[in-house]
């Protein structure tokens, strides 16, 4: 059976051969397997055992590395994937199709990947007398990427059961490949620069305790961390052993689960909100944001970016203080800007708009439910939070004003750049990143001119913040009157403009979505 296996997974790859398309994006892969194995041999042959800065530096590459391995079975779509319930109508013992899938999922550009990967750690530490626990670490290391691999696509395979959801999935995770590879070269670039080992330090410390960093540490380690931390990378292997035993038998034996839709009763969500044309609109807009890929993927993003920059800042050498003051804005910024091309979201239902004769203001305010709603909340339960892990006195209400500004100017800018300088975006069922023919240069002036116009309003707030949180406390207060006073100001303005906007450019809008 295992032979079988394999040379089903054989033939998998091979298939990428096959048609002009599949080899154009064969050979570009193949491009990219080659400049990644160069660049990592390379960087380990520049290695420095003695530098401490060095030996930081690689277990926090190593660790950023072995998660984008982890995650580059995803990145392949899951049409073809060999999970376990593909296997379900065959008589073949659990333990045995783990064991096999496993070593299955070894063969193919993960695998491929790994192997330099664990190489290039011995080549770094090649000639010390940590040589033999770095290919250990690294061996254990890479076991553990193969299994982590094979978890993420059976679990994503019984998620993503529509053809969008799936497409969701590889998209996202090849966002997420491309910023782990640029926060690699990121704490590489740092490292060679040597000024900031501190802060590497502390995040390869860190990272060293973390199941994600574990078998990457075990090099360099004295005795007696070394000897905990080879024991603690093979439980780590152990566990996920055991676990994708578990899951796979799981599969297997439990039958596929239907979704339960119960009797619906009322208009739902309708059945909350005002009988006006906005609260119809804020209702519709509200299922958009919950049931809708194209809104989905935007709200699971969003925690992404702020986390990123929180990194890469850390590598960069960013005190921690100011760190924790990130999230919360950026968090606002992006949920109030990203409705800037809402209308085009709508497709062919902005004639409903059109037709009924609504009013500017009620389809602008009913747009904006769904992002006040999310955002509000999140601001004023997180930005305390983070205030207090920042440790900057007096910081609180800076933080929530400046927050709450970014986020209720943004949705006031978008209100108005959505009725005047929309695009076309994906169609609905589409996927996220799926773009019409029409797309053009506008987009990205769209984008990043509302986008910049939300900074520039808010800037006199945020310099005024940034000044209160490096020694001037006095001006706080005002940070965070002028933060909330500008965002409702500009809410307000937004969509006051923006409906004006709207009825007037209603049949222009119409006439976009048509075409695209």
């Amino acid at each position: 059976m295992v032979d079988d296996v394999i040379r089903l997974k054989l033939a998998l790859l091979g298939s990428a051969f096959r048609g002009a398309r599949r080899l154009a994006r064969t050979g570009l892969v193949a491009v990219l397997i080659a400049v990644f194995t160069g660049a990592v041999l390379d960087a380990a042959q520049s290695f420095r055992p003695e530098d401490d800065g060095h030996r930081a530096g690689l277990i926090v590459i190593t660790s950023i590395l072995a998660l984008a391995l982890a995650i580059c079975p995803l990145t392949s779509g899951l049409g073809s994937a060999l999970e376990p319930r593909r296997f379900a109508p065959f008589p073949i013992a659990p333990g045995r199709l783990a064991a096999t899938l496993a070593l299955a999922g070894a063969v193919g550009v993960q695998g491929l990947l790994t192997i330099v990967l664990v190489i290039a750690l011995g080549v770094s530490w090649a000639g010390t007398p940590f040589e033999g626990a770095a290919v250990g670490g690294g061996l254990v290391g890479g076991v553990a990427i193969v299994l982590t691999g094979q978890f993420l696509v059976a679990i994503a395979a019984q998620l993503a059961v529509a053809p969008t959801t799936a497409r969701t999935v590889a998209l996202f995770a090849r966002g997420v490949v491309g910023l782990c590879l640029a926060a690699a070269i990121t704490t590489a670039l740092v490292v060679e620069r040597g000024r900031d080992d501190a802060r590497v330090d502390e995040v390869a410390a860190f990272l060293s305790s973390s199941p994600l960093g574990l078998p990457w540490a075990v090099a360099g380690s004295e005795p007696p961390a070394l000897t905990a931390r080879m024991l603690g990378a093979i439980a780590l292997v152990g566990v996920l052993a055991l676990g994708w035993r578990l899951l796979v038998g799981r599969l297997l034996e439990a039958p596929e689960r239907q979704r339960w839709v119960p009797r619906s009763r009322g208009l739902g969500v309708f059945d909350l909100v005002p009988a006006t044309q906005g609260g119809v609109i804020a209702a519709r807009s509200i299922l958009y944001w919950t049931r809708d890929p194209r809104y989905r993927l935007a709200i699971l993003a969003l925690p992404v970016a702020p986390a990123l920059m929180m990194i890469a800042l850390a590598i960069a050498g960013v005190p921690g203080q100011y760190l924790w003051l990130i999230p919360i804005p950026v968090l606002a910024l992006f949920l109030g800007w990203f409705s800037h091309n809402d209308v085009a979201y709508d497709h062919t239902a902005v004639w409903l708009h059109v037709a009924a004769h609504v009013r500017g203001a009620s389809d602008r305010w009913g747009r904006a439910v769904p992002p006040l709603l999310l955002g509000v909340p999140l601001v004023v339960l997180l930005a305390p939070l983070f205030a207090v892990w920042s440790g900057i006195e007096g910081i609180e209400p800076a933080l929530l004003g400046t927050s709450l500004g970014l986020l209720l100017t943004g949705i006031g800018v978008s209100s108005v750049a959505s009725a005047a300088a929309p695009y076309p975006a994906p169609r609905p069922g589409a996927g996220p990143f799926d773009q019409p023919p029409l797309t053009a240069a506008s987009a990205g002036w769209s984008q990043g001119l509302s986008l910049l116009a939300i900074i520039v309003l808010m800037s006199p707030t945020l310099h005024t913040a940034w000044r209160g949180a490096t020694g001037e406390t006095e001006l706080l207060p005002a940070a965070a009157i002028a933060g909330a006073a500008t965002g409702v100001v500009m809410l307000a303005l937004g969509v006051l403009i923006g409906g004006r906007v709207f009825r007037r450019r209603a049949p222009e809008l119409l006439d976009l979505v048509l075409r695209s």
